[in-house]
């Protein structure tokens, strides 16, 4: 199964507010009215306006990350490489691409989001566009505040990964190899 990926959204935020009181009231710093629409995520509150986008996160959001973190995660080990090159390549299946066999390897930033990114690598070499090694079987994420993405190299190039525990695979290190 091949996995795309998704334009964030405001909705599910825990700050999106559809103001709905029938009395205007001040709160979060700004006076709202009945049927407004406002994101409570900074200092204050800010209303969205006409021209916002209706469904996609506008971008003024303030979890908006710029420039995007991006992070490439790599076995941490020899023996988790060979084990990894004998199991079956389906990076759809969980059991192959595991947070516990990985480590970070790497952190930097990159001007591109995560779906500018993966709607260039369709037309450009992936190579020109991440200025960091990427090891093969590594997990790339780009992180630009709202979801993060996940691209798991293979000998073939770049496939998503719908999902990268990166909390775990943070706590593990790099072991030597002997």
């Amino acid at each position: 199964m091949k996995y795309t990926l998704r334009q964030p959204a405001c909705t599910g935020c825990p700050h999106d507010l559809y103001f709905g009181e029938a009395i205007p009231k001040k709160q979060f710093g700004v006076m709202m009215h009945c049927g407004e629409h406002f994101c409570t995520g900074g200092k204050k509150a800010r209303r969205f306006k006409r021209s916002d986008p209706k469904i996609a996160v506008p971008q003024w959001c303030p979890k908006r990350k710029s420039p995007c973190e991006l992070r490439v995660y790599a076995l941490k080990s020899i023996q988790d490489w060979h084990l990894h090159r004998l199991l079956p390549p389906d990076p759809d299946d969980p059991i192959c691409i595991s947070e516990r066999r990985y480590a970070l390897a790497s952190s930097s930033e990159i001007e591109l989001t995560p779906q500018e990114f993966w709607k260039r690598c369709q037309n450009e070499p992936w190579t020109d566009l991440l200025d960091v090694d990427t090891p093969l079987y590594s997990v790339v994420e780009i992180d630009d505040g709202l979801a993060p993405a996940f691209f798991y190299r293979t000998m073939v190039g770049l496939s998503v990964a719908p999902h990268f525990n990166t909390e775990k695979a943070r706590t593990n290190r790099m072991e030597e190899s002997v």
